[in-house]
């Protein structure tokens, strides 16, 4: 915003200043031609000054003092007789004694007018700037005097004088330029305080505010608005969280008891009443598993300012470790592929459950002596987590939906509540990461977790 704010003001300046330059350097070009005319005529002057008495008394012409005046004015000077020859030619001498009769403003001259322009004359390589004027004896012309510059004279003049006006507008623009990146910082600092609070409000960190008595007045309203959303989002949290807690508790004790006094009740059961008491403590633990899903996925996981680095090759050693027994049980071999240590960011205990609800999945879909693969690589600034199944997999469109709560798949094993990749989307989201389902050449599934891998922590390789 700072950028376009001082383009902004760098254009329009440079728009106001062409449309004042342009005809100020016009003006300046003509009055640069009308002064260099009014030098030539000066200049005309002085040297019919100089010669008047000579030619009156048929005397000497100061040849050396015309040529030496001319030199200094950067001039030509030339000099006829009452007949057009020439009698003095600074420029070329040699031309002395032709004549110039001919020429159109020496004719005129030599009936007494003043002549001036700019042009091609008679006697001359290029256009010139002259001035050509009679000298007159007793009222009688006598002769004329013509004073010329060339016009690389007046285009030197010219184009030093656009100089000088590009110079005075380069000038202004870099002032303008200043100008406005000052103004611009003044204006855009609340801003860019009001983004990085809203990005640390994205990032988790709802205690983040902005002073809302800093800058123009609408951005005053703005911060001061954002404040008082930041305030009821943490308090709306807050009470979330609060009831997170009184809901785990209220909903867990009632469960456990009731699970226990079914277990009670089938241990001292007749054996015809078991079935149906341990049916219904199946049902129950069922609704325990449903409640910690639902607690879990109602929890404040989105608060990104928790977040630390966890060694995931440690933890997937760990939890291969953890379930070996209960794969053994069910004929299904279990492997890793990880390296010493993979290091990533994730919320405390995330990496745990993530594996956990993923391993379980793919248990309960491996056939009998199949083989479920958990591996851990680096891939430049990300740390993947994927659990490699043997099942009957899934088509594109479920693998779409098996993120959704609640949804399972038509061929799923009964038992499960439909919670446990929604669980697992989550907790990679709001470490940071994302998930995702692929289908294998070979069959099966590829469950992915890819988690931001932790910087400073190392080494990690896979």
């Amino acid at each position: 915003m700072t950028r376009r704010i001082i383009v902004t003001y760098v254009i329009l300046t440079a728009f106001a200043l062409a449309l004042l330059a342009t005809p100020l350097g016009i003006t300046f070009a003509h009055r640069e031609r009308d002064r260099l005319l009014f030098d030539a005529e000066r200049d005309a002057d002085t040297v019919v000054a100089m010669i008047d008495d000579p030619l009156e008394a048929h005397g000497t012409i100061p040849t050396a003092a015309i040529t030496d005046n001319a030199r200094r004015s950067a001039a030509t000077v030339v000099v006829v007789n009452a007949h057009g020859v020439e009698i003095v030619d600074t420029a070329n001498p040699s031309r002395v004694g032709q004549s110039l009769a001919n020429a159109t403003d020496i004719a005129s001259a030599l009936h007494g007018t003043h002549v001036f322009g700019r042009g091609e004359l008679s006697g001359t390589d290029s256009a010139v700037i002259y001035a050509t004027i009679p000298t007159t004896t007793e009222g009688v012309v006598s002769g004329a005097v013509r004073i010329t510059y060339p016009t690389t004279t007046l285009d030197e003049r010219v184009r030093d004088m656009w100089e000088q006006l590009v110079l005075l507008c380069l000038a202004v623009l870099t002032a303008v330029a200043l100008v406005g990146y000052i103004l611009a910082r003044g204006v855009t600092r609340p801003l860019r305080k009001l983004e990085h609070a809203t990005d640390q409000i994205a990032q988790g960190d709802l205690t983040a505010r902005v002073d809302d008595d800093d800058g123009p007045q609408e951005i005053r309203q703005l911060a001061n608005t954002f404040n008082r959303m930041a305030s009821q989002l943490d308090d709306l949290l807050e009470s979330q969280t609060q009831f997170v807690a009184n809901a785990s508790h209220q909903l867990r004790t009632p469960l456990t008891a009731l699970r226990l006094r079914l277990e009670n009740l089938e241990a001292g059961a007749a054996p015809d009443d078991r079935e149906p008491i341990s049916a219904a403590g199946a049902e129950v633990a069922r609704m325990s598993q449903l409640v910690d899903g639902l607690l879990l996925l109602a929890r404040d996981s989105g608060d990104r300012a928790h977040v630390q680095p966890v060694d995931v090759a440690a933890i997937a050693h760990d939890r291969v470790a953890g379930w070996h027994d209960v794969a053994r049980e069910r004929d299904v071999e279990m492997t890793l592929d990880a390296p010493e240590s993979a290091w990533a960011l994730a919320l405390p205990g995330a990496p745990e459950q993530l594996l956990d609800n993923l391993i379980d999945n793919a248990l309960n879909v491996s056939p009998p002596n199949g083989t479920i693969t958990v591996v851990v690589r680096k891939r430049g600034t990300h740390i993947d987590i994927c659990v490699l199944d043997q099942g009957p997999g899934l088509d594109a469109e479920a693998r779409a939906r098996a993120f959704d709560r609640f949804w399972r798949a038509p061929n799923a094993p009964a038992g499960g509540t439909g919670l446990g990749l929604a669980i697992v989307r989550q907790l990679a989201e709001a470490s940071g990461g994302s998930s995702r389902l692929d289908a294998r050449t070979e069959g099966g599934l590829a469950a992915e977790v890819t988690l931001p891998a932790a910087a400073g922590h190392g080494p990690s390789s896979g």
